[in-house]
């Protein structure tokens, strides 16, 4: 009986998670259909299409977020909840603050509220006004959250209580954080130079693939500083299933609504040159994003949580033991010669 009554539990849960995608991206589908009337564009068949479609994301965090707050089984994983999300919105409002202008264009006004925000432009080293949608910046908030709430909600439900004193005591038995992942520093030059050398001989365009080098250098530096400590800790599973739920709704959300419908696009001479044509010409950087971004995610809130699992009550440690280790003790003064 108490494995049937398991079982129909996780059903429910599967049910539960199909509708918290399900109908935002149905409200999202429906907002496509070109509806004639006062004020309609025949070239906007997507009035309010962006701002409607961010209740992809908004419905299922406000639902799981509800029970995590209540349920989690540490407060540690709700602080580090907040600090990894904070992080990767800081890191989506960077880039479009300042290299938005330079990556992105935003054509189609009316699929969104038309409230702007400035971007800085390299090109005419000044701030172009009314650039910006706000939506962009409710995205960045969003996003990270969704992925996080995901993982998290997933890992509390199916992880066991055992494996998770485990994973606490591994936490602040760590010696140290930031450790040097040679090979992945090493993979991370060689895509870099790769994407240099096939943007100047294969692609033959001047310039450089400004938004891939961006993705490299925040999205994939993380990884070479930090894997080696959080690599252990991140749950596997929860990860995967968590990552596949995101690509299901980016594919709908990004090539198939919003670059076909000119919510955003991207600008040819800042990119590689590899575009996906079945997915409206979609550069390989805005499919390399979402990976980057689910992965750094999911390293933000593993060393957010390790972090504060580090401070042990019988040896506390500081900020600078715990990212760089403890300082080799000196070695005692030889006793004076009698």
């Amino acid at each position: 009986m108490r494995r049937h009554e398991h079982s129909r539990s996780h059903v429910k849960q599967i049910l539960g998670l199909l509708a918290l995608i399900g109908a935002p991206a149905a409200l999202t589908l429906w907002a496509v259909q070109p509806r004639p009337g006062p004020g309609y564009d025949a070239h906007d068949p997507t009035p309010y299409g962006y701002t409607i479609s961010l209740t992809l994301f908004a419905i299922p965090v406000a639902v799981i977020l509800a029970q995590l707050v209540w349920r989690a089984k540490t407060p540690v994983h709700r602080h580090a909840l907040i600090a990894a999300s904070a992080v990767m919105a800081l890191v989506g409002f960077v880039l479009d603050l300042f290299f938005g202008e330079s990556f992105f264009a935003f054509e189609n006004r009316g699929a969104t509220l038309e409230w702007h925000l400035p971007a800085w432009s390299f090109a005419e080293w000044r701030w172009v006004p009314s650039y910006l949608p706000i939506e962009e910046f409710a995205f960045y908030i969003l996003g990270g959250l969704f992925l996080l709430t995901l993982y998290v909600w997933i890992e509390e439900r199916w992880l066991r209580d055992d494996e998770l004193e485990a994973r606490i005591e591994h936490a602040r038995n760590l010696p140290r954080l930031v450790h040097v992942h040679w090979t992945a520093l090493l993979l991370w030059l060689a895509a870099i130079a790769a994407g240099f050398l096939y943007k100047r001989f294969v692609v033959q365009e001047p310039g450089i693939p400004g938004y891939f080098l961006f993705i490299m250098i925040i999205g994939v530096l993380p990884t070479v500083l930090f894997l080696h400590a959080v690599e252990r800790f991140v749950n596997w599973r929860a990860f995967a299933q968590a990552f596949a739920i995101l690509l299901l709704v980016e594919l709908l959300w990004e090539a198939t609504l919003g670059v076909p419908f000119d919510w955003w696009n991207y600008k040819e001479a800042q990119m590689l040159g590899i575009r996906v044509a079945a997915w409206s010409d979609l550069p390989i950087e805005a499919i390399l994003l979402w990976v980057v971004v689910a992965w750094d995610c999911i390293v933000v809130y593993e060393i957010c949580r390790v972090f504060l699992h580090m401070d042990g009550h019988e040896h506390p440690r500081s900020v600078r033991e715990r990212l760089f280790g403890t300082a080799p003790a000196s070695s005692p003064a030889a006793p004076p010669a009698p």
